[in-house]
């Protein structure tokens, strides 16, 4: 029997189709890859942000004059200015308030974890009880749980935690969540806790609380939580003048920034197309710019076509061709943008029952 050598050099042997594939890895030019990552990480400075801004320093400003007075008179002769304040910030989804935000608390210094300014920030469990709130809290402040803890337990550890590591400014966001509670008593003993680290006499809490629209019902139905709070909305964008124009200066703020040119383009058409494809949702808006211009940038160019904003989109959305806003040809003021994965037409005819194919016998 003929022997085989199993120890064949195989270094210049072609590697499986499947192989090959697995290992390929498109290749950027460091210039493209800097413009890229550079196009991800650009801020765009809306108008609302300086009022959003602007709030936070009426509530630092508040906590300065609660600090000052507290360290000359002593707690006890601080009378109202002993309790904490809130800025609740309201908006749909994808109108970018977690980044405004982001950017409103590094801009304030309050990133800074040894400043008395710091900001603790932390995501509302979903759905919003108060034990998981708490644990939630104890977890961003680094406190080891070790067991399993009863609520009353977990509640009297957040304000001494919080006093032990000097936080003053507690940000909750999706606080909408809480709408998610079946038990509205349960949702009305958040509410009050909230309030309670705002009044604690030792050691007041300013919060900051941001979530979408059902968060504003919540607090207009607790007066005294209202009483205590302002208020910034962001709203959604819309077809008006101002707005338009809002949205052809985020055009033009990124492709200045990436080295791009709009030359050729219906700029006013373009951003007409991305307020409705995107609802007027700024900070989804600006993820789409991002992408399309990231097209253009892989494709070498340097002026995007209105295709790279439809690659974008398709891709962002999962929309069919003819659901896509930017695509040519097709009537983009009446596409639904809230029903464009699966369209009503494909769902009604998946629903539809199949046939069953008749058994055809066959002669021996």
């Amino acid at each position: 029997m003929e022997k085989h050598d199993t120890n064949l050099d195989t270094a210049g042997a072609e590697a499986p189709a499947n192989e090959k594939g697995a290992r390929r890895r498109r290749k950027r030019s460091p210039e493209i890859a800097a413009l890229q990552a550079m196009l991800k990480q650009t801020y765009y400075p809306h108008a609302r942000n300086q009022t959003l801004l602007d709030q936070l320093n009426n509530l630092l400003d508040d906590f300065e004059d609660y600090d000052e007075i507290a360290t000359k008179l002593g707690l006890s002769r601080v009378g109202q200015l002993n309790e904490g304040r809130a800025v609740v910030v309201v908006g749909e989804s994808g109108t970018g308030k977690s980044r405004s935000l982001e950017r409103a608390f590094a801009d304030l210094g309050m990133t800074n974890p040894t400043d008395k300014t710091f900001v603790l920030s932390i995501q509302a469990p979903s759905p919003c009880n108060l034990k998981q709130l708490g644990i939630k809290i104890l977890e961003a402040l680094g406190y080891w749980i070790q067991r399993d803890l009863q609520e009353n337990v977990v509640w009297r550890l957040v304000p001494d935690q919080l006093a032990l590591r000097n936080i003053r400014f507690l940000h909750i966001d999706e606080m909408q969540h809480l709408t998610q509670l079946n038990n509205p008593v349960e949702a009305l003993k958040v509410c009050d806790t909230l309030k309670g680290l705002m009044q604690n006499t030792n050691w007041p809490m300013w919060l900051i609380l941001s979530g979408m629209p059902k968060l504003a019902n919540v607090i207009e139905n607790d007066f005294q939580l209202r009483r205590r709070s302002t208020f910034v909305r962001l709203d959604q964008l819309t077809a008006c003048k101002e707005d338009l124009k809002e949205i052809r200066n985020v055009l033009y703020n990124f492709c200045g920034k990436a080295g791009l040119s709009l030359d050729g383009l219906p700029v006013r058409e373009l951003a007409s197309r991305l307020m409705h494809g995107t609802e007027g949702r700024l900070g989804y808006l600006i993820e789409v710019v991002q992408a399309a211009l990231s097209v253009t940038l892989r494709e070498e160019r340097k002026t995007p076509l209105m295709g790279d904003f439809e690659r974008a989109y398709e891709t962002k959305t999962g929309c069919h061709p003819e659901q896509n806003v930017f695509a040519d040809g097709v009537q983009w003021q009446d596409v639904d943008v809230r029903n464009t994965l699966f369209p009503d037409d494909d769902i009604e005819e998946a629903r539809k029952p199949k046939k069953r194919r008749r058994k055809v016998s066959r002669g021996a």
